[in-house]
């Protein structure tokens, strides 16, 4: 192949490679319509906050409440009228616990037997016990029942004021009106269940003794006592010991007015539980449970939430592949411009040594034959050929010099250098006054798009440092310092995003109109959630649970919220006033 040809064959090869980095696609091509953010991403629940069943774990744990019966007997081993009757419940392999008044002896009996009859669902019979252990200032007593099995309560050594909870027994009342008495108390039966709540805590039972007692609502009456209360998870929180109906004097008088229930303390149970060598199961993680019906919506929120997680997480992939394509692109980029501009030099040189030679392959040489023999006219034109000189390629270098500079370029913005110089700096940290700001509002017409028929001026209190409007009303601070909140009419099929900036100048509310299923799902999911208030500003713990509540709130919403908003209306505001925060 001649030198002609050679530079024919490169020209073409050079403008083949120009035409591919024309056609190759800019990295912004490869992205997403709508890359997902990364804070959008919802972090899976902790295993420890799933919800317990707590209709489950009751019917469970009430397998281990036992009703207690205790014959009395006179001289001579004569049985007597009067029987004993309460409760007890399973605290260790073989062993139950109940009130020591239900199981003492009266000073008429000279003896008595103890038996306990096992929950219908325990599959066990009735049988005798025997006392191992009191407590009389406790008013504690523990039973032994030799192959005994049922599995024993778990302990919750730190109940809470206003927490949730269940008495279970077998009050005698219950018998008398199902007409139950004699031998059929000997058949196992169901427990009756009552529900309340923690109502207060105290050092001193009702008869003085510093015992560890706390009052409860959850009704119980004789024949509970010895019984276990329960919190929604089935774990023990105290034993029901006395009640109003069980403590009226001699003359009639309430020691306890009606409606106290009291209960002694779970740390009292344990402490006795320890003096006898026994170790109970107990735990100190809070209670987090729901009834089957709660869970039913917890589990259709937690669809919801997965779906929208699920197309999140699928456009993050999106977003990662679209990164990797743009970063192949970067390189084929690369590549072709170092290929460009080697073949440019080539070029260069080729073009060089064709003009050498050329110069050279026109000077007349002395003694050829063919020179010296040339007519004169001839050797004139060839004289002067040789003294022309075709123009140096200045093109071509200041091409070469442009290519070889753009690829310098290229391998410069991917060195780390580049990256160092061309890191962003961090955003300045959104600072807000401290005290709570007066706004009044005036609709921005020009900035709205079909605003609300309704919409006139408003007034509001803005607090920016907590993200408070009206002292009650939360917002979830963004990235950029606005504020931002989800809600849903209750009256109609319409949903709205509220936006405030971080100066609190600008108010925006976009309104969605959903489909009557939509509306109705997403209301009950929303609803599950439960109300947001602000929170006091120094409880981090429940800051902490709003932050994360709020988020779950976005995640619901953003998958109903889609598409253009109906209407959007925008409010310009200005400070009237400043209120000092407390």
């Amino acid at each position: 192949m001649d030198r002609r040809s050679a530079i024919s064959l490169l020209s073409a090869v050079c403008l083949a490679v120009s035409a591919m980095l024309v056609a190759l696609p800019v990295s912004a091509q490869f992205l997403p319509d709508e890359p997902a953010s990364g804070n959008m991403v919802i972090e899976g629940l902790d295993p420890a906050l799933q919800p317990v069943n707590s209709t489950e774990a009751l019917k469970h744990s009430e397998q281990a409440v036992v009703r207690v019966l205790v014959v009395y007997r006179g001289y001579g081993g004569v049985p007597l009228e009067a029987v004993g009757m309460g409760s007890g419940f399973v605290v260790a392999p073989g062993y139950i616990v109940t009130n020591y008044h239900v199981i003492e002896t009266p000073p008429e009996a000279t003896s008595s037997e103890i038996y306990i009859v096992p929950h219908k669902d325990a599959r066990s019979p009735y049988r005798q016990v025997k006392l191992v252990r009191q407590w009389v200032e406790g008013d504690l007593a523990l039973l032994r029942a030799d192959g005994l099995e049922i599995d024993p309560l778990t302990l919750s050594l730190t109940p809470q004021k206003n927490q949730r909870i269940v008495a279970m027994g077998y009050p005698g009342v219950t018998d008398r009106l199902l007409k139950r008495g004699g031998l059929e108390l000997l058949e196992p039966a169901d427990a009756y269940v009552t529900q309340g709540s923690i109502a207060l805590f105290a050092s001193t039972n009702p008869d003085g003794s510093r015992v560890d007692t706390l009052f409860h609502t959850a009704p119980i009456n004789p024949g509970n006592s010895g019984g276990p209360l329960l919190d929604e998870c089935g774990q023990v929180v105290g034993v029901n010991t006395w009640s109003a109906a069980s403590t009226l004097s001699e003359t009639g008088d309430m020691d306890v007015p009606a409606g106290q229930y009291v209960a002694t303390h779970v740390a009292a149970l344990n402490t006795f539980l320890s003096s006898a060598g026994l170790k109970p199961l107990t735990t100190t993680d809070p209670c987090y449970a729901r009834t089957a019906d709660e869970i039913v919506k917890d589990d259709d929120l937690s669809r919801a939430l997965a779906i929208v997680q699920e197309a999140q997480l699928k456009r993050l992939e999106e977003q990662r592949k679209a990164e990797q394509m743009n970063a192949l692109m970067d390189q084929l980029q690369l590549a072709a411009l170092v290929l460009l501009s080697v073949l440019v030099l080539i070029l260069i040189w080729l073009i060089i040594q064709r003009r050498h030679h050329r110069e050279r392959g026109d000077m007349p040489v002395p003694g050829h034959p063919h020179t010296e023999d040339a007519p004169l006219t001839l050797r004139k034109a060839l004289h002067e050929r040789h003294r022309f000189k075709p123009p140096f390629p200045w093109g071509w270098l200041v091409l070469a010099a442009a290519v070889v500079l753009l690829a310098l370029g290229f391998l410069f913005r991917e060195s780390p250098i580049y990256k160092r110089l061309t890191v962003p700096k961090p955003e300045a940290i959104v600072t807000h006054p401290a005290t709570a700001l007066r706004l009044s509002c005036e609709v921005d017409v020009a900035a709205s798009y079909r605003p609300l028929s309704d919409a006139g001026p408003i007034e509001f209190e803005f607090d920016g440092s907590r993200a408070c409007v009206n002292g009650r009303t939360p917002y979830e601070r963004q990235g950029d310092g606005s504020l931002l909140r989800y809600t849903v009419s209750d009256s109609e099929p319409v949903a709205a995003k509220l936006e405030l900036s971080k100066d609190g100048q600008t108010f925006k509310r976009s309104d969605y109109r959903l489909e009557a299923t939509a509306y109705r799902t997403y209301v009950a999911q929303r609803t599950a959630l439960g109300a947001l208030r602000c929170a006091s500003g120094n409880d981090a713990a429940q800051a902490q649970a709003l932050e994360d509540n709020l988020k779950k709130v976005r995640a619901l919403a953003r998958g109903y919220l889609t598409g253009n908003p109906d209407s959007q209306t925008v409010w310009r505001c200005k400070r009237i006033d400043e209120k000092p925060r407390v």
